[in-house]
């Protein structure tokens, strides 16, 4: 920038986050289904199976809720985004 300070931020839109950004820092990945539970999930599994790269959008078909629902949303929050209380119930298919 042309006044010296820098814009670190990574702008990106809904969708676009990929899954090793869920262990950066401070960060976490969560799964919301469309019932209202929410959970967070270890990308760990996903990671060793070599899918870093891998949008997070793209995972979301490898959830099931105890509800039935056959998918929920991933999300990459950070500490303060993250709820104290996760509903659990949202298990991961590989």
């Amino acid at each position: 920038m042309a006044d010296g300070s820098r814009n670190l931020a990574r702008e990106w839109s809904f969708g676009e986050a990929r899954l090793g950004w869920a262990t950066a820092a401070r960060s976490s990945l969560w799964a919301r289904c469309g019932c209202g539970r929410e959970a967070v999930v270890d990308p760990r599994p996903w990671i060793a199976q070599g899918l870093s790269r891998q949008l997070v959008r793209d995972l979301e078909h490898r959830l099931r809720c105890v509800c039935g629902a056959r998918q929920a949303q991933l999300e990459i929050r950070g500490l303060a985004e993250a709820p104290g209380n996760g509903a659990g119930g949202i298990h991961v298919f590989r």
